[in-house]
């Protein structure tokens, strides 16, 4: 038997690659181990799936194998990690995992394979991970270089373009952060036309109107734009006002055609004969009208802040407002606080309080919280997005592990994850903070795909906790405002001057519901978490409703999952998807 990894990934996508070409289901199955996982976007159909078990595989792929016409199936000698060993949870025994290219007759395709030895002692796959990459004739190209051969200077050539599509984009995007923008950025480098608009003034004014000591919790590899690396001497977990900054920069320097100060007016309606939309923007206080192909939803999972109803608000005679217009514990100093929430927002809102020499600060704990150290974190964002790689080497390979495999892997893992954690978790025990790895144990990274919050990752506001710098009020409800404090359902009662209720928003679908009415919007799924296969139940594919579309996600979720949007929207033009 081969011991080079090479060696037996090529083994292992010879046979792979026979029972494909051959439309052999049950061959392919067969490649798999029972228990084995494929993760699919677009290549087999028009849709992401993921499936585990090899008889969910067979079903998925019977009938659809044959129409795919897969060729070409080979070890990807270009990916920068070639075949390689790697370690497995809770055994002794190495994986293999390699990267592969394949074509359709419409479509280039690329992937990524595990494989594990089963008890016959033959290499079989954990996972499959295949999607369409480039539709043959309209490939993602590098740059676009209009002037290379042309005298005509730059501002006059995208002046031109940009003319173009406002006149006639093929598609709106709403939404100018980071989601819309590198969208934005794939679609143009796909000839797309685009228009992107945002309701701020500035692009990255979603990013400076929250709190200010705001810091991104993933490392800086991890939150690259597309296309556009930070520089060298870039902090590892970014500001909030320098990520703005940069956000502003990127639509300048990746020529996109950004509409700032405009809305659209409710309610867009939708002509499925011409199959566009009748929409008109408030662009800066003049109405245009446009009629897009399509809408891209990129406003993010966050809809109007919610606030509990408390009795009796009209008695207190202090500040009592949501964390979004929380502006600094400068404000705040001498003064008693009561921080309702226990999650990223309100331990940084308590963590400034104390830091600002707030007289008392007290965090309301209403349910337990997955709370994670920053350093654990970043090691573990590091694996898949090293340094010394471009970030989407580090998308492909995180893609190529299906949710639903992450989250089992997760749950078995659940000693060794309260271990790491052991330290951190003394501290926030002892100011009497409850604690959780999540509601089903699937830790803090599936809590992010999952529910987008729940956790905190902790940078130095357990030593407050367990000072008693910060306090811990659990176990109760606030119910009512006194003149001087708030009562809870267990009776007791705090002193505050200042409630800040770190408590969430609402389901973006309700601010959707406003502005494209209930008769568009409930024909469409929900924007935000999984479904059963561990898969975006909205984002990235159609919304049920034509021309209609969300996405959601981290900085690379963006990434990746914008190479399948933008082949559907392109497969829609060239009349290769049947109408949606």
């Amino acid at each position: 038997m081969a011991d080079k990894p090479k060696d037996i990934a090529q083994a292992w996508l010879s046979m792979f690659a026979s029972a494909v070409i051959a439309g052999d289901v049950e061959a392919i199955t067969k490649t798999f181990l029972p228990h084995g996982w494929l993760r699919d976007l677009l290549t087999f159909t028009w849709d992401i799936r993921s499936l585990e078990g090899q008889a969910k595989i067979a079903s998925y792929l019977d009938g659809t194998l044959s129409q795919t016409k897969l060729e070409n199936v080979r070890l990807d000698d270009s990916f920068p990690l070639p075949p390689a060993f790697f370690p497995t949870p809770q055994s002794p025994i190495e994986g293999v995992e390699a990267a592969f290219v394949f074509e359709t007759p419409i479509a280039f395709g690329k992937g990524y394979f595990r494989l594990l030895k089963d008890y016959n002692d033959s290499w079989k796959a954990l996972t499959v991970f295949m999607m369409l990459s480039d539709l043959k004739g309209h490939e993602e190209v590098d740059c676009i270089c209009e002037t290379d051969a042309s005298p005509i200077p730059w501002s006059d050539i995208f002046a031109k373009r940009k003319a173009e599509i406002e006149s006639n984009p093929h598609v709106l995007i709403i939404g100018g952060g980071q989601s819309g923008l590198q969208i934005g950025a794939r679609f143009k480098q796909r000839n797309i036309p685009t228009l992107i608009i945002e309701r701020n003034e500035r692009l990255g004014d979603s990013w400076r109107k929250r709190y200010p000591t705001l810091t991104l919790h993933t490392i800086r590899k991890h939150h690259e734009l597309l296309y556009e690396p930070y520089p060298s001497n870039w902090p590892m977990f970014t500001p909030r006002d320098k990520l703005a900054d940069w956000i502003e920069q990127y639509a300048r320097t990746q020529d996109l055609v950004v509409w700032t100060s405009s809305n659209i007016f409710p309610k867009p309606t939708y002509d499925p004969a011409q199959k566009r939309w009748n929409v008109v923007v408030d662009h800066d206080g003049t109405p245009v009208e446009i009629h897009p192909a399509h809408i891209i939803l990129a406003t993010g999972a966050l809809g109007a802040p919610r606030i509990p109803e408390l009795l009796d608000p009209e008695k207190f005679k202090g500040e009592a407002f949501h964390a979004s217009r929380y502006a600094g514990g400068h404000l705040y100093a001498g003064k008693r606080v009561i921080v309702v929430g226990a999650c990223n927002t309100a331990i940084d809102v308590c963590q400034d309080l104390v830091i600002r020499k707030a007289a008392s600060v007290t965090m309301v704990q209403r349910s337990s919280t997955c709370v994670v150290s920053k350093s654990n974190v970043a090691r573990k964002l590091a694996a898949s997005w090293h340094n010394d790689r471009p970030p989407d080497v580090g998308d492909f390979t995180f893609a190529s592990m299906p949710l639903g495999l992450l989250k089992k892997t997760f749950q078995s893992q659940q000693e060794q994850m309260w271990a790491e954690e052991a330290e951190l978790h003394e501290k926030l025990k002892k100011g009497g903070l409850k604690l959780n790895m999540g509601p089903e144990g699937e830790g803090q990274l599936l809590l992010v795909h999952e529910r987008l919050g729940g956790y905190w990752l902790d940078k130095g506001a357990a030593d407050l906790i367990a000072s008693g710098e910060i306090k811990i009020k659990n176990g109760a409800e606030p119910i009512r405002h006194t003149e001087t404090g708030v009562v809870f359902s267990d009776g007791s009662e705090l002193p505050a001057d200042v409630v800040v209720f770190a408590t969430g928003y609402h389901n973006i679908r309700e601010t959707n519901r406003e502005l494209f009415g209930a008769d568009i919007i409930d024909q469409t799924g929900e924007a935000t978490g999984l479904n059963e296969e561990g898969e975006s139940r909205g984002g990235y594919r159609p919304s049920g409703h034509p021309g209609l579309w969300y996405v959601t996600g981290d900085f690379a979720v963006n990434r990746i999952m914008s190479i399948p949007l933008a082949i559907q929207i392109k497969a829609l033009e060239l009349g290769l998807i049947p109408s949606a």
